[in-house]
């Protein structure tokens, strides 16, 4: 019985860290796309969605993997050097991650 609990708490524990992480990476994202839509939204001409359709999920990871995601913002969209921070980084590519081409989704408005 004792193990019995034991489990279920781990297994409580366990499940509220997924959670908090999956909130976490939520308020990223949406942080992702709000800094799309209002710093480099007009310096590239299009939305947020159509630049994170422009890749695949395996092509996003593999191009922040090898450090390269900056680079391969500014090369889909070289005015945004002017206003691109390196703090926007991780959120920029958990969004796009996230709205990849093959993930079937959609960014609310």
């Amino acid at each position: 019985m004792k193990k019995l609990i034991t489990m279920t708490v781990l297994l409580s524990i366990g499940t509220l860290c997924i959670l908090e992480a999956n909130e976490n990476n939520q308020k990223k994202i949406d942080f992702g796309q709000k800094i799309f839509r209002k710093k480099l939204q007009k310096k590239c001409g299009y939305t947020a969605g159509h630049w994170a359709q422009q890749h695949t999920k395996v092509e996003w990871k593999t191009i922040q993997k090898k450090g390269d995601f900056k680079e391969e913002l500014l090369t889909m969209c070289p005015r945004a050097k002017e206003v691109m921070k390196d703090k926007w980084v991780e959120p920029l590519y958990l969004f796009a991650k996230e709205y990849a081409k093959d993930t079937g989704l959609r960014p609310r408005c």
